[in-house]
């Protein structure tokens, strides 16, 4: 019975190292520039924003925030998690000058309790529990400190930095969000999707190591043990990563309601999350960051266009995009798309170059291309010769601003 309780005894303790072996604690930090506090007539929330890209099951949170303020009293100060999930940290407490300090729940007093003058004094319990976080799902994502000033026209100030530390259980399997699901092209509409758009799904623990690319032809529907399910049904990809898969939405969504999406990493499933659905999500390729910068467009003569190498006035280019809507014919998520018949895009496609309209020739799925839509349009006669911004609608739906293309 000894040697009995004597090994339960051990297992316990045993498997009660081995979950506190599995905690992991990260910091990580905002680093830009500082933010302006207004004064209230501004009527204006400062926000500094800090990206995390572990994982974990959250257990504790602590914030290192440091602010030049002449009076705390007039500041509301706010934590928001990826989720959504709020912690008011300070709100009016107190009248001295700046907030230096570490907000940590195990703290023995508040913040507004002891009103400290001294930088760095602390830690301090915040106005709210920051164990209000250990009930969301994952760390992952980005995490929004919020500064207001409610209560003085002459006073301004600055959110000089924060830091987060978390603690938690690494999560293995994957994490995502409504909000890291995008246009492919444009980097835009977060959590709205629609049919045929190929979308590009930002996360941790997604796909494999080192990541996997579909071959040429139709687009699978896994890739590295890796699937995407959109209502329960697995849709074609692309690409799949650690932290970024790209995969298409079927053109028989339906574009008006929600969808639910989830990631299946060799049988472990990602929490599901609902997406908006909408006719259409339009975004142009270019070769620069989150959609912007040059379009990556054809020129007539089949050179790529570029400041070396403009498209003349009066000619056109080829440009291509992502979530245009249905087509006609219609296809199936993943084919390819024939050059004969041509499928074209079923809405309104219209463009404007350089603020002047810009005939579209044609807006349909690009042959060969699975998950992509090209688009043929002509360069106004009269347009300013140089760079000009290439605006694209569909159903007067916009896409990004910021593409441009160069003229001759």
């Amino acid at each position: 019975m000894k040697t009995g309780f004597a090994r339960a005894s051990l297992l316990f303790l045993l498997s009660g190292a081995m979950a506190l072996a599995q905690q992991t604690t990260v910091t990580y930090g905002y680093s830009g520039l500082p933010v302006p506090i207004f004064t209230d007539a501004s009527d204006v929330i400062s926000v500094a924003s800090v990206f995390v890209p572990k994982a974990l099951s959250i257990s504790k949170v602590t914030v290192q925030v440091q602010i030049q303020y002449p009076n705390s009293g007039d500041l509301k100060l706010y934590l928001y998690s990826p989720e959504g999930t709020r912690t008011i940290l300070l709100q009016n407490d107190c009248s001295v000058a700046n907030v230096d300090t570490t907000f940590d729940d195990a703290a023995p007093s508040n913040w507004k309790d002891f009103c400290p003058t001294e930088a760095g004094r602390g830690p301090f319990r915040s106005d709210q529990p920051l164990s209000n976080f250990n009930s969301d799902d994952s760390s992952y994502g980005t995490w929004r400190l919020a500064v207001e000033n409610d209560q003085s026209n002459s006073r301004s100030g600055w959110l000089n930095s924060y830091s987060l530390t978390i603690t938690g259980n690494s999560q293995v399997g994957p994490e995502t969000r409504a909000s890291a699901v995008v246009n492919a092209a444009g980097a835009t509409n977060a959590g709205t999707v629609a049919p045929g758009e190929m979308v590009e799904i930002f996360g941790a623990n997604l796909g494999p190591v080192p990541p996997v690319s579909a071959s040429a032809g139709a687009l699978p529907s896994s890739l590295g043990g890796v699937s995407v399910l959109l209502n329960g049904t697995a849709i074609p990809m692309a690409y799949a990563s650690p932290f970024v898969i790209t995969a298409q939405i079927p053109f028989g969504l339906f574009p008006s309601g929600t969808a639910t999406l989830q990631v299946n990493n060799n049988g472990s499933l990602s929490s599901p999350i609902t997406l908006n659905t909408t006719t259409a999500a339009p975004g142009i390729y270019t070769n620069g960051p989150l959609g912007t910068g040059s379009v990556s467009a054809i020129n007539p003569d089949g050179s790529i266009n570029s400041i070396v190498s403009p498209a003349a006035r009066g000619s056109y280019i080829i440009a291509y995009a992502s979530g245009l809507g249905t087509v006609n014919p219609s296809l199936t998520a993943g084919a390819v798309p024939p050059a004969n018949p041509l499928s074209y895009v079923s809405g309104t496609v219209t463009a404007v170059i350089g603020g002047m309209p810009a005939p579209v020739l044609f807006a349909g799925a690009a042959p060969g291309y699975p998950g992509l839509y090209q688009l043929n349009i002509s360069v106004p006669a009269t347009v300013g010769l140089g760079q000009n911004e290439l605006d694209l609608f569909v159903n007067g739906i916009p896409a990004q601003s910021g593409a441009t293309i160069q003229v001759k």
